[in-house]
């Protein structure tokens, strides 16, 4: 039983005697039991309790037929919000070797920009925002804390539940300061014993091999949950065209460049990583939903090939790191009082990452070298170098939602960061060491929200208000007369920063197969610890670095599930949005490859994203979408006069881009209980110029339109708890490109075995 239209309720036992709390007040009281009619009656409530009361249910006889029961997933209820968010299921793709950047590509709307094969840099785009203004999280805390190991394209997708991919505004209860986007990692979180062991073989001399599960002990609960995973691959893919080029005798050592036909082959580029994560704790007491204890601890080695476009080519610089962070987690629904929920996580992160640049040559793309002759080092900023960073980093956050009478829920999120850097390198003198004096970044963020379902759930609003903070100690190098000789001393200069934002986002679903939503928030991005401090080889410390500020405008809707007869069914969603960006937060290059991060000027970007999904009776879907962007730099010079660039659209930035494929469940292959899965997909993206348009000769460098497809197919055994799957990777061989013509690797196959035992 009930109060209509509030939280408040319970259940009577065997007597018929019920107790439960309300505020004094006149309400509905509605009873209800399997196999009678609905009991509704005014009910006064006054501070002495109620008056007796005799409800006598009346039985309700009827005849069923078959009854067919659809239920929503959570990612079809985000998606009814008012945010702008896309909900990636994993259910059918835990099984497969495909990468989460390449998942996620296939996205409305999203575009992943990744310089290489695996474990490479990469660099996502939201409806046009990119790069840091782009937030990661994994079950709701920042990913930017587990260190480079274990980041979205490195996890393994059978790992993973959903991601959700919210473009433009994001909700309160995300505690962070994500600008133009976030994507949460949600993970696999069964209440039940279970192992599962995967490993994957493919191109390239990829290896993959995963093992995860749990044991819950039966009475107390007791849990311990641990997963790892091993990645290598050589990355050794053919490369040829612009840039990828060599000097020969035979020429006059003029440059030629690789063919087709004759390609070179990357061969400092491999990546290795193993990950490993360990929780201790309960689940289902009284006390708490969950609590665990837990350790994640990361080594990688990764070899560099290139520098920022392919004309520079590296043969010996690689980069290791371990990374190691004990952290604690608390959940509890219904805390202290029915409708609060709190959630806890704390945690200390300890990350060492060495830059190994002591080669005595100059590489080029056949593997000949070149002696060197200033001292050693490829990257040539101070001769040879071993710099070694030691970032420290404790983030704490707390999430609390109460619901309140009249269908409101009010949230608080809270999250706090401190980190410090501080560098040694033994082959250069101790006052050129980068960040040889210890830098320090806090960072703070609050958000109170205010949500409320409304008319059957027809209606959602959620408003809300964020707050960021950040202040930063770095140090600047100052040359002083002690005890009459000229010595550097570290002066420490110190920013603070605080901002204030806000929005709401709202749905109407206008018919059933119809739902309105419009979003907006005025959001701020703190800067990253590596855009603050800079990270001691070629990113420099800016001091005096500001918040970058976004107006988040988003307005979409979605028709469907229509009926087109019979099992077939179309879904169309469409939405356009608009940002107005100021102080963004851009890499400038100042020297060969060493830059720092500035704040320049003001960008407006609008756009529009459709989606056309066909299904037939759940087990076959064809999609389709397309997004264009039109974002322009919208800076003005001191005086008011436009620049040189000014509505110009943004240099080396994607404006067209389109995706298309189809999959389909096939139950019962072979044999009754087995389940055949198949996909094909393409991925159109229109070309683009490198550099400003306004600018340079009529011959401007571009990336050329690409369309890449890829296609895969999984089998599960019906008596076996066996999955095997196959997935081949740009099946065309197309030569595609990305961040100033950095060559992607081209057709690869994989191979994939997934091992699953349970006990429910």
């Amino acid at each position: 039983m009930r109060l209509k239209g509030t939280g408040f309720g319970g259940t009577t036992d065997a007597k018929g005697q019920f107790e439960f709390k309300a505020p004094a007040g006149n309400y509905t009281l509605v009873v209800a039991h399997i196999g009678f009619a609905t009991y509704e009656a005014p009910l006064q409530v006054n501070k002495e309790g109620i008056t007796p009361l005799k409800i006598v249910l009346q039985e309700r006889k009827s005849n069923l037929g078959e009854v067919a029961v659809i239920g929503k997933t959570k990612a079809q209820e985000l998606e009814e919000t008012g945010y702008s968010v896309e909900s990636v299921e994993m259910r059918e793709l835990q099984t497969q070797s495909i990468q989460i950047n390449r998942l996620l590509d296939w996205t409305p709307g999203v575009r992943v920009r990744q310089e290489a094969g695996m474990g490479s840099k990469y660099n996502y785009s939201l409806n046009g925002m990119s790069g840091n203004a782009i937030t990661f999280f994994i079950d709701g805390v920042p990913m930017s804390y587990f260190g480079s190991s274990y980041t979205i394209n490195n996890l393994p997708v059978s790992l993973i539940k959903r991601i959700d991919v919210y473009k433009g505004v994001v909700p309160a209860d995300l505690g962070s300061d994500a600008l133009g986007g976030a994507i949460n990692v949600v993970t696999e979180n069964k209440n039940k014993k279970y192992l599962e062991a995967s490993y994957s073989y493919g191109s390239f001399n990829t290896h993959q091999a995963v093992l995860h599960g749990q044991y819950t002990h039966p009475t107390n609960h007791f849990t311990t949950r641990f997963s790892g995973f091993y990645t290598y691959s050589d990355n050794d893919y053919k490369v040829w065209g612009k840039g990828v080029n060599y000097a020969d005798a035979s020429t006059g050592y003029n440059s030629v460049d690789f063919t087709k036909e004759n390609p070179a082959v990357r061969f400092n580029d491999h990546f290795e990583t193993y990950n490993g994560k360990l929780d201790v704790g309960f689940v289902n007491n009284k006390w708490a939903d969950q609590f665990f204890i837990s350790l994640l601890a990361s080594k990688q080695e990764k070899g560099i090939q290139t520098g920022q476009t392919m004309a520079t080519v590296y043969g010996n610089l690689h980069y290791k790191e371990v990374f190691l962070m004990p952290h604690l987690s608390y959940q509890k629904q219904n805390l202290f009082t029915k409708g609060l929920y709190l959630s806890l996580f704390s945690g200390y992160s300890d990350r060492e990452g060495t830059t190994v640049d002591t080669a005595m040559a100059f590489y080029n793309w056949k593997g000949h070298t070149t002696p060197h002759q200033q001292g050693g080092g490829e990257i040539a900023r101070n001769g040879r170098s071993l710099f070694t960073m030691y970032e420290n980093s404790w983030i704490n956050r707390v999430n609390v939602t109460y619901q309140l009478p009249a269908e409101l829920k009010l949230g608080f999120n809270y999250l706090n960061s401190r980190t410090s850097r501080r560098g040694k390198d033994p082959y250069v003198s101790p006052m050129r060491v980068p960040l040889i004096a210890p830098q320090h970044i806090n960072t703070q963020f609050a958000g109170l929200s205010l949500e409320t379902r409304k008319f059957d759930e027809r209606l959602y609003v959620s408003a809300f208000a964020k707050w960021y903070d950040f202040y930063t100690t770095s140090n600047d190098l100052e040359y002083r007369m002690i005890n009459g000789e000229s010595k550097a001393v570290a002066v420490p200069i110190q920013n603070k920063k605080s901002n204030f934002g806000g929005g709401m986002a709202a749905s109407y679903r206008i018919l059933s197969e119809l739902l309105v939503k419009f979003s907006i928030e005025q959001a701020t991005r703190l800067p990253s610890p590596t855009e603050a401090l800079g990270n001691g080889i070629l990113v420099v410390n800016n001091p005096n670095i500001n918040p970058e500020q976004s107006l988040n405008v988003n307005l979409g809707a979605t028709w469907g599930r229509l009926s087109l007869g019979g099992q077939h069914g179309l879904t169309v969603t469409t939405s356009a949005f608009y940002r107005n960006t100021k102080d963004q937060i851009l890499y400038n290059i100042s020297g060969r490859d060493e830059g720092m991060y500035i704040n320049v000027g003001s960008t407006l970007g609008k756009g529009v994203e459709m989606e056309v999904v066909y299904d037939l009776g759940h087990w076959l879907k064809v999609n389709a979408n397309a997004t264009y962007l039109d974002i322009r730099n919208n800076q003005r010079l001191d005086n008011g006069v436009p620049n040189l660039i000014y509505r110009d659209r943004l240099r080396n930035t994607p404006y067209l881009l389109g995706n298309g494929g189809a999959s389909a469940t096939i139950p019962n292959v072979f044999r009754k209980g087995a389940r055949l899965f198949v996909y094909v997909h393409g991925n159109y993206l229109h070309n683009f110029y490198l550099n400003w348009p306004s600018l340079g000769s009529q011959n401007k460098k571009e990336i050329p339109s690409q369309l890449v497809f890829d296609a895969g197919v999984g089998y599960t055994f019906a008596k076996l708890p066996l999955s095997l799957s196959f997935d081949l990777n740009n099946f065309t061989n197309t030569q595609a490109y990305d961040n100033f013509l950095l060559q992607k690797p081209g057709r690869a196959g994989f191979l994939k075995a997934t091992y699953r035992l349970t006990n429910n």
